[in-house]
């Protein structure tokens, strides 16, 4: 059995003393292990370029690192995700890996568990399973938006989470479990519900963070700016992929009067770049006072629903800094915003001008709008069939084929070029 693990721990510690010895107790029994020490690899951040997608189809092409961890995933039979967990989630350095993961994927999409999907690039995907260090206050709540938030990305990336385990377990336990496959449904909860917030006394003035790993070119600070042209008062936006600026940003958010964190899905999660920001945040842990915090999250999955699993992480996040969460405004088909023409986006840039309007006002979001920005959060299964067959169409794809086209990729768009 050939096992693949990712090892996203930052810094060498007993998570690394952990692995090694699983890796022993895996290959004494006649099995290949390799380990990736993610942190050594000299990974980038995903910018959301899809030229893994659409110039060198399958392939990330913006350093080897990304393209030999590819290779050792794809040709394995088990994939383990590993990494001690910072501020209630995952490190930013296993984070950075699965977005990086993309090229195993098409931009495609397909029907599955009744929800839009990404298509499958290759036959056969590996087994997954995921390890966790806990933190001091790590606890089951945490654990469970984790499972849920990790089987959504190893549904998108067509396997299963077989299990979420941590370090208490026994590499002996945990190596029982990688070897011996797991039976039944995914692991996640199946009907996810928005998170109400709370209401604070309006604030008078917003530091807003824009998570795009595109910068000011992505769609979230248009969707951002909009929110704040209805919250008509003072504001600043920092964008968090100027990574050298971190500790402005840092700075930023301890000395704001109120939060609204804005960021595209990336992996059913944030992105990597993201997840750096949220770790800066850890000595604010515990402090009086931390600023109310509001988010935006946006995806290209027609579904609102996508975005909730994440929303439950965000909503934890705040109760990890003691601080009120007001909600998280939730946009599927998120993707065009910034190349639609201004009347396809005046519904959507209305409504996120009202809820703005409702912050400076009633110090809270709209319930009812909120609804209707993410709409819709689901199909209803009748529509299923329709919705199949138009996946198969020309038009759903022309979005990404006219990028493959421009860039003389087009024939090579179902290239598997990390297969061994």
């Amino acid at each position: 059995m050939k096992i693949t693990v990712l090892n996203g721990n930052p810094n060498p510690s007993n998570f690394d003393r952990y692995l090694e010895n699983l890796r022993s107790s895996l290959e004494d029994k006649g099995h290949v292990v390799t380990q990736l020490d993610l942190r050594e690899l000299g990974l980038k951040y995903c910018i959301g370029c899809f030229d893994c997608w659409t110039k060198t189809p399958g392939i990330c092409d913006s350093d080897e690192a990304s393209r030999a961890m590819g290779r050792a995933v794809i040709n394995s039979d088990f994939t383990l995700w590993a990494a001690p967990l910072k501020m209630g989630f995952p490190s930013a350095t296993l984070k950075m890996g699965f977005d990086k993961h993309l090229p195993l994927i098409h931009p495609y999409m397909v029907v599955d568990q009744g929800e839009a999907h990404h298509l499958k690039r290759y036959e056969k995907y590996p087994r997954v399973g995921m390890l966790v260090e806990r933190e001091e206050d790590t606890t089951d709540q945490d654990l469970k938006i984790i499972t849920d938030l990790f089987s959504r990305t190893a549904l998108n990336f067509k396997t299963k989470l077989e299990f979420m385990e941590t370090t208490d377990l026994d590499v002996g336990g945990l190596s029982n479990k990688i070897l011996t496959p797991r039976e039944g449904p995914h692991l996640y909860q199946k009907k996810p519900v928005p998170i109400p917030g709370e209401k604070i006394s309006p604030p008078e003035r917003m530091t807003v963070f824009n998570g795009s790993p595109r910068g000011k070119k992505g769609n979230t600070p248009i969707m951002l700016v909009e929110l704040m042209k209805g919250f008509g008062r003072d504001y600043e936006i920092h964008n968090l992929i100027m990574v050298k600026d971190l500790e402005d940003q840092v700075k930023a958010f301890r000395d704001a009067d109120c939060v609204w964190l804005g960021f595209p899905l990336y992996t059913d999660g944030m992105p990597a770049v993201v997840k750096t920001f949220i770790e800066a945040l850890e000595p604010f842990k515990g402090r009086e006072n931390n600023p109310p915090l509001g988010f935006l999250v946006q995806s290209g999955f027609p579904e609102g629903l996508h975005s909730r699993y994440v929303e439950r992480y965000l909503s934890n996040l705040a109760a990890i800094l003691d601080a009120p969460y007001l909600g998280t405004i939730v946009k599927g088909n998120g993707e065009g915003t910034r190349i639609m023409p201004a009347e396809m986006n005046q519904k959507l840039f209305k409504n996120l001008e009202i809820l703005g309007k409702g912050l400076a006002e009633n110090g809270e979001l709209d319930p009812e709008v909120l609804l209707s920005v993410a709409k819709p959060e689901r199909y209803p299964l009748i529509l299923g069939p329709l919705f199949r067959a138009f996946l198969k169409t020309k038009m759903s794809h022309s979005y990404f084929d006219r990028m493959l086209v421009e860039n003389d990729a087009f024939e090579r768009r179902n290239d598997r070029p990390l297969l061994e």
